[in-house]
């Protein structure tokens, strides 16, 4: 009970957000150094770094069902990652001063930040989902369910 496993410390200053994947052995972190690192806490390791952000990154979360990730930072950008391609797919801009927080909404395509513009922003993401499906595969229609 307690006892530490392993220790990860391949950022460079604070780490600020941490998260495990729903399903996959993986855990994504955010610091200070403007990176999101995803990590395999099976085998230890950085499987790699995004890099994008302009200013320190805060939280960072998978999405629950896509190849996706959400990031927020202080460049007061809101950005989501394919983290299976690596890439950016989305940045969410709007706000006016640092982002603090953001999520995907658990079952709507739907994202939630905060900031320090006193402001709390719902954002819709489905037509992301539907640029991003990836080919061959069949996205998830409501409309016919």
């Amino acid at each position: 009970m307690g006892t530490l496993l392993e220790r990860f410390d391949e950022h460079d200053g604070p780490v600020r957000g941490i998260a495990f994947h729903p399903s996959q052995p993986l855990f994504v972190s955010a610091g200070d150094d403007y990176k999101i690192k995803v990590w395999n806490y099976k085998t230890r390791r950085c499987q790699f770094t995004l890099t994008g952000h302009l200013d320190y990154v805060r939280t960072v979360y998978f999405h629950h069902e896509y190849p996706w990730i959400i990031s927020c930072s202080d460049d007061q950008t809101v950005r989501i990652w394919n983290w299976q391609s690596r890439s950016c797919i989305a940045i969410l801009t709007g706000h006016n001063h640092y982002v603090y927080s953001a999520q995907f909404h658990p079952k709507e395509d739907l994202v939630v930040s905060a900031s320090l513009d006193q402001t709390v922003r719902v954002w819709d993401i489905s037509g992301l989902r539907k640029k991003n499906a990836a080919p061959g595969t069949v996205a998830y229609d409501e409309s016919a369910h």
